[in-house]
């Protein structure tokens, strides 16, 4: 179950190039730029038209500026899916350190790496933070074997039980945001069919359905109701993928909380409910509840660690790590403010069977 958390943050203020919190801004969004992104946000897969008509512009410039930005690399609308009700993962939140952690080498072989989700490079008691996603969970420790084999590094792995609230969902003028309260969520199975056309859609969200069905071999009309039974039963959902710098953002880091056990929920679903957080996961491991934020400003961090996390109820340690760097995120791989080619397990893009 997912409840809704009402938090609306100034989207126009945060992706304005003239406003006072955004003056380091690496590229510039003009107004068509801001109403184009709030539009997408509110329905990724709205037809030209009715985007046009919402943001009163014609069909034409509306489309010729997305695919700049989408061939810029600037935004990219993705489906997104929660591999454990595939029967997948659970994911791990893997922290790197060594000689060999911020070799670029290692980077590479990192965001490359077909069950890396996310990677950054880190300020902090580590030199990178990367989130797996693995087939299994026995096929984890395989996994980080095989990534650290030629390279002089040593981890700590903390395996997530439950995603409160993903970065994939995250946009700043969010007015309502779910946070999953559920304990356990519903498994299911999928056709060979509804597998591929999700791998389709988790490239490229607003894949129309003529070019779903050629790519499958399907009709239209076949494709648009495997579409709708995937929104329909929460099995995928879009986002706008677009990197915090380019709406105004400074500060991004890492929390790894220490909460007492009893005390989790509560601390969790707070938390989850700040505008700042981006991630929520509850972990197994030294600690047990991991966030990832983002502030306007790098001196607005030090407020949130005092004022917001030391406030949490039952919280009894915190770690921090500060972003300095973004290779990878949701599968995309990052190069400054702009997403290049996408490297993700076949398993969950190429519609292959769930077999492990």
């Amino acid at each position: 179950m997912r409840v809704t958390a009402n938090k609306r943050v100034d989207f126009e203020c945060f992706v304005h190039v003239n406003c006072q919190s955004c003056k380091n801004v690496t590229m510039e969004l003009d107004s068509l730029d801001r109403s184009l992104l709030s539009a997408l946000h509110t329905d990724g897969r709205a037809p030209w038209p009715k985007i046009a008509s919402d943001i009163g512009r014609s069909v034409s410039t509306v489309r010729r500026r997305y695919e700049s930005l989408q061939h810029r690399g600037i935004v990219r609308v993705i489906g997104r899916t929660d591999v454990s009700r595939l029967g997948y993962g659970p994911p791990a939140m893997v922290k790197y350190r060594g000689r060999d952690a911020l070799r670029p080498e290692f980077l590479t072989h990192l965001q490359r790496h077909p069950h890396v989700r996310y990677l950054s490079a880190t300020v902090g008691s580590a030199h990178c933070l990367a989130e797996i996603v693995p087939q299994s969970l026995s096929s984890l420790r395989e996994i980080l074997s095989d990534i650290g084999r030629d390279f002089e590094v040593t981890s700590e792995e903390f395996v997530v039980t439950h995603t409160y609230t993903s970065g994939q969902d995250w946009l700043p003028n969010t007015a309502k945001r779910d946070i999953d309260v559920e304990i356990l969520s519903r498994e299911v199975e999928l056709s060979a069919d509804e597998r591929n056309i999700l791998g389709m859609l988790l490239h490229d969200g607003r894949a129309s359905f003529a070019s779903l069905g050629a790519a499958s071999d399907k009709s239209e009309s076949t494709v648009r109701r495997i579409v709708e039974t995937l929104f329909e039963q929460e099995i995928v959902s879009l986002r706008l993928l677009v990197e915090p710098q380019v709406l105004g953002f400074q500060a991004m880091f890492w929390a790894l909380l220490d909460i007492e056990p009893s005390r989790l929920p509560e601390a969790a679903s707070s938390l989850a409910e700040n505008p700042a957080t981006k991630t929520l996961f509850a972990t197994a491991g030294s600690c047990n509840l991991i966030g990832q934020f983002v502030l306007p400003r790098h001196t607005d961090t030090y407020a949130f660690m005092t004022q917001v996390l030391g406030a949490l109820p039952g919280a009894r340690s915190a770690e921090t790590l500060l972003e300095s760097a973004t290779y990878k995120r949701v599968w995309n791989l990052v190069k400054g403010d702009s997403y290049g080619e996408v490297a993700g397990p076949a398993w969950l893009f190429d519609g292959k069977s769930r077999d492990r």
